[in-house]
């Protein structure tokens, strides 16, 4: 599996009462064993009768303790097991006297392990098998005449059965309860850590950004003076890569200049240094210090872009705010408003200037609903390529009682355009997937991304399925192989029944 279980105690664990019932069990047919085993040589002697029920009623138990709870067989094989075991029982019983026998305490103890380990669809047949081989191990041994015993029995069988089916099911409940707890508190504790370290950042960004270094005209001036002492004569100005300037000292001449110093951040020039008169000569150490005056400059010019950045981002958030409030509010209502018109010129009782006015108002609203429309699809348009913003739009699909989400992804740079519209198609796919058919009460959507590779994956707790099973009908799976054949990615899937799914796509950008 190409990204481990984030929550593998929710979706394979064995929980603590798994092993308990386990124990239980074990308890439970060695006690009854050994005690009927003993009641039937201490009432009876040790007989060849009660030799022969006591090695029947031993292989049962040897075969009831090969399941495991809760059961991890089919469901044929552990019914075949049980069965096994309650015939086995059955046959002890009527060696051992029939409805006066101690073996009658076994079949209790199948019933019981049935119950905890399948719940009522088990324990129930498994009842219905021991009363029907008692029933049949009172007559091979000829007492039915015991009408008492023919009756406390089977209601024992009976009662057991329900009584720990229903403890089965209570206990299970209040596993997935508190399942369910532990999952919604991780979430919010992750949210709040998150929330917390953001606050801080965002914090240290405002003070940062009131700092007049950050300012890429400041620091250029900043920088001119500094080129100023070093050649003192030298007309100069710093402009950058789309000539705009920055900074300029003395009066710049028309001609070409006479010497030119890059500016640089990550290695790409984003702006340039001209000199004009005196700076010919320079020698090397004065052109080390000029260097080392205008390389605040490039660092200056980065920061502006990542603040017109992460304004984007803001004003992204904004548009789709107004666009949420446009398509929940006010589209709505104006709507009622042209359903009202519509159902004024129904009526019948308005005269024909009325009818013309009121004709006039119903196109002018639908034309404004359809403007609205429009404008909310505007507002809604993505303008950015980050993989993180999409995950997190796809958690406001997500009810308040739906499942819980958890976004970890670790976008470290932006993948190119194209990879990053698949990326998208991709993680939409496989998150409504989960949301809409997986049964899920959690879903995660993790991974790690940068400008050339990476992966992600989708994951959560619900029914899963059987990988090899195709439904005719549902192409959900085949979107994404084909998603990932795009951008010549690996799509994994891993699934199984009642273990949850995870999808995941790797990539590595062929171009670069």
């Amino acid at each position: 599996m190409p990204w481990p279980r984030l929550y593998s105690g929710v979706v394979t664990g064995n929980p603590t009462w798994t092993r308990r019932l386990q124990i239980t069990s074990y308890v439970v047919h060695v006690g009854a064993f050994v005690v009927a085993t003993a009641a039937e040589v201490f009432t009876g002697g040790l007989t060849t009768s009660t030799s022969y029920g006591a090695a029947m009623a031993f292989v049962g138990v040897v075969l009831s303790l090969t399941l495991r709870i809760p059961f991890t067989e089919t469901p044929w094989q552990s019914a075949v097991k049980l069965g096994g075991s309650v015939v086995l029982y059955s046959m002890a019983i009527s060696m051992t006297g029939g409805v006066t026998s101690a073996f009658t305490l076994l079949p209790v103890a199948a019933i019981f392990i049935a119950a905890a380990g399948g719940g009522v669809r088990y324990a129930v047949p498994t009842a219905i098998a021991g009363i029907a081989g008692f029933l049949g191990a009172a007559w091979l041994s000829n007492s039915v005449g015991d009408r008492t015993g023919l009756i406390r029995i089977p209601a024992m069988y009976a009662i057991t059965a329900l009584a720990f089916s229903e403890i089965q099911r209570a206990i299970t409940s209040e596993t997935q309860r508190a399942q369910s707890l532990m999952v919604a508190t991780d979430a919010a504790e992750t949210r709040m850590a998150r929330l917390t370290a953001t606050h801080e950042l965002l914090a240290d960004l405002v003070q940062v950004a009131q700092s007049p270094d950050i300012n890429a005209v400041t620091t250029a001036q900043d920088a001119i003076r500094d080129v100023g002492l070093i050649v003192q004569d030298a007309p100069c100005r710093i402009v950058t890569s789309e000539d705009i300037v920055l900074a300029r000292r003395g009066t710049t001449p028309h001609h070409p200049s006479a010497r030119r110093f890059p500016i640089t951040c990550s290695g790409e020039e984003v702006a340039h240094l001209e000199l004009w008169d005196g700076a010919i000569n320079l020698d090397d150490p004065e052109v080390a210090a000029v260097s080392r005056a205008i390389q605040p400059v490039g660092l200056a010019i980065d920061n502006d872009i990542l603040l017109q950045q992460l304004a984007g981002i803001t004003i992204q958030r904004e548009r789709v705010r107004l666009a949420r409030e446009l398509h929940d509010d006010v589209a709505p209502s104006i709507a009622a408003v042209g359903l009202a018109l519509d159902m004024a010129l129904m009526s019948g009782d308005l005269n024909d200037e009325h009818m013309r006015n009121l004709s006039a108002t119903r196109s002018n609203i639908s034309r404004l609903v359809d403007q609205i429309r429009l404008r909310v699809q505007d507002l809604r348009a993505d303008r950015s390529l980050s993989v993180v913003e999409m995950a997190h739009s796809l958690v406001a699909e997500v009810d308040a009682d739906g499942p819980t989400v958890i976004v970890n992804i670790d976008e470290r740079t932006p993948p190119r355009p194209a990879i990053a519209t698949e990326l998208g198609a991709f993680m939409t796919e496989a998150f409504r997937n989960a949301l809409k058919h997986a049964d899920a009460t959690a879903i995660w959507v993790t991974g790690r991304i940068t400008e050339h590779d990476g992966f992600l994956a989708v994951q959560d707790n619900g029914s899963g399925f059987d990988a090899n099973d195709s439904v005719d009908g549902h192409f959900g799976l085949v979107g994404m192989r084909e998603r990932a054949a795009v951008i010549t990615a690996t799509f994994e899937l891993d699934t199984s029944p009642g273990e949850g799914t995870v999808v995941s796509m790797t990539w590595k950008d062929g171009t670069v």
